[in-house]
């Protein structure tokens, strides 16, 4: 797999993530202000990032990310998703918590609990989130594509560094067990957030709001404020991290999107649900098909 995603790189902006983005314009418009007019600025001067003649060349985080800078600076709200993202991530705890003494432990455990977090985002009832731990609880979750092996025997090699890169608030619960594992096995791990709000995605703020600020030991920052990541906007002390780290987990599609057309120096290994036509598609898989990819970085 690693060689088919080498030469055939995942396109900017598929036509079907048009609709996709066009709604997100909407719903951030809608919750970064209780005035309609200024729902309706917002939600055309976003949309109006589609409209750039440089728009297909990106990829649909990195235009998601654009659109919510310009959702924000017409509002004039810091972080639109705040209230959502510490709901979010009670409802995750909540979740977790009831799964938890019930889990066997093991790699291959912590990466199905990793994608599963992933696969809860973006408004879904509790109800709904409870009703998928379940499913895992019963064995009805499977990874279709598991490079589980491979990451087992990395790790068994005593890395010395490790980057986790966080995705969506709420599933950092889900993503403790992973990080644990990798923790016990890598001199260090380090935690990335994102260093300003977009959309659900993590911040060190909503970190420490949740209680977590030193659960996780080391924390760092992308240096943007965009999904995934946004190679224009990253900060150089952040470029020199994935440099040196000896593995990048990237949790989330946004990191796999961004990553994919510009492979760091290190090995990446990838975690998340394709959730989209054009992801799933592009890797062959049916929908909502879990992943956890190994993917080799330029150096080899």
């Amino acid at each position: 797999m690693d060689s088919m995603m080498e030469t055939e790189a995942f396109r900017g902006t598929y036509p079907g993530c048009l609709d996709c983005l066009k709604r997100l314009a909407r719903t951030a418009a809608h919750m970064a202000s209780p005035d309609q007019a200024a729902r309706d600025l917002a939600e055309r001067e976003a949309l109006a990032v589609l409209e750039s003649s440089l728009a297909l060349e990106r990829s649909s985080p990195e235009l998601a990310g654009r659109m919510l800078r310009v959702v924000r600076r017409v509002t004039g709200t810091f972080d639109p998703y705040r209230d959502y993202k510490a709901h979010e991530m009670a409802v995750a705890r909540d979740a977790f918590d009831r799964l938890a003494p019930r889990l066997k432990g093991g790699l291959n455990e912590a990466l199905m609990l990793a994608a599963l977090g992933n696969a809860l985002d973006f408004f879904l009832p509790a109800a709904e989130i409870q009703a998928a731990a379940e499913r895992f609880y019963q064995g009805q979750m499977r990874l279709f594509h598991d490079d589980g092996p491979r990451l087992a025997a990395f790790l068994a090699r005593k890395p010395r560094t490790i980057l986790y890169l966080a995705d969506n608030s709420g599933e950092i619960m889900f993503d403790r067990p992973l990080f644990d594992h990798l923790a016990a096995r890598a001199a260090r791990v380090t935690l990335v957030v994102k260093s300003g709000p977009v959309f659900n995605d993590l911040t060190r703020a909503d970190l420490d709001r949740a209680g977590l600020g030193d659960r996780f030991g080391p924390v760092a920052e992308t240096g943007s404020d965009g999904p995934g990541l946004d190679w224009d906007f990253i900060s150089d002390e952040f470029r020199e991290l994935l440099d040196r780290a000896d593995l990048i987990v990237a949790k989330g599609l946004g990191h796999f999107e961004t990553m994919i057309r510009k492979a760091p120096a290190r090995p990446v290994f990838h975690v998340f649900k394709a959730k989209c036509e054009p992801t799933q598609a592009h890797l062959s898989a049916p929908a909502g098909a879990y992943f956890a990819l190994w993917r080799a970085g330029r150096e080899g």
